[in-house]
């Protein structure tokens, strides 16, 4: 189901947006169940930079059916942080952001592979819609393969992570020569880094899908698009085949 449905009338959005504002500067925390929408206490040990849930709640809620989490960032936007996405891959259901300035709050943010935005056009959101989440949305929906997630940080490349080298092989792909390169394919591009940090999808026509980085983890301005391809020549580093179309 959307994950905006998550949300029923009784569990009204607007109500975890006032009480993320009423626990600023604290992170707060609601789970959702088949039983409604609960706030739950906040136990970790800075609540400020992170939250935690205490067993009893989350056994609480798995018992009733755990349909979604949704915690708040205040003075951070809202896009999941490597630990968010590493805990909603490890919970299995939706999860959502609210962010919070203590003055105002954004709408709920979802993530964790539910419906799938359309593949051009689609603002720039770290670790949602951003562009390894373009290369596995394109592989999922053109071509029937579902590629897994990699929790990461914002400018991961920056901080010792190696995401794209790292884990392509995992992924299912196998490195080939520029040459073989068909639409499908797959690319890695390397933009002031000392790792490949960009990635993108070989498209008919000569052109390639992608979706840029934006200068802020959130920028609705920064659209994915399809370009010519020979303009990413000089950039590109790696080309790549999933091993499903071998």
């Amino acid at each position: 189901m959307p994950l905006v449905d998550c949300l029923s009338s009784n569990h009204n959005e607007a109500l975890i947006r006032a009480e993320a504002l009423a626990a600023y500067p604290d992170e707060a925390v609601w789970l959702i169940t088949d039983h409604g929408c609960r706030q739950v206490a906040n136990v970790a040990d800075a609540p400020r930079s992170t939250f935690a849930i205490a067993k009893r709640d989350m056994a609480a809620a798995a018992a009733q059916g755990l349909r979604a989490i949704v915690h708040s960032h205040p003075d951070y936007p809202d896009c999941p942080s490597e630990a968010d996405m590493r805990g909603q891959i490890a919970s299995g259901v939706p999860w959502g952001i609210v962010a919070t300035d203590g003055n105002t709050t954004t709408p709920i943010r979802w993530w964790g592979d539910g419906d799938r935005p359309e593949l051009v056009g689609r603002g720039f959101v770290h670790g949602v819609t951003d562009c390894y989440a373009l290369i596995r949305d394109y592989y999922a929906i053109e071509l029937g393969v579902d590629l897994p997630e990699f929790p990461r940080s914002w400018e991961w490349w920056l901080k010792g992570q190696d995401l794209y080298r790292q884990g392509f092989e995992q992924a299912g792909f196998r490195v080939i020569e520029a040459d073989e390169a068909m639409p499908g394919d797959m690319w890695f591009a390397q933009l002031r880094s000392d790792v490949p940090n960009h990635g993108g999808v070989l498209v008919e026509n000569g052109l390639c899908l992608h979706h840029p980085s934006g200068r802020q983890p959130v920028d609705p301005t920064r659209l994915s698009r399809r370009d010519p391809a020979a303009r990413w020549l000089p950039y590109i580093t790696h080309w790549l085949r999933h091993t499903s179309r071998d």
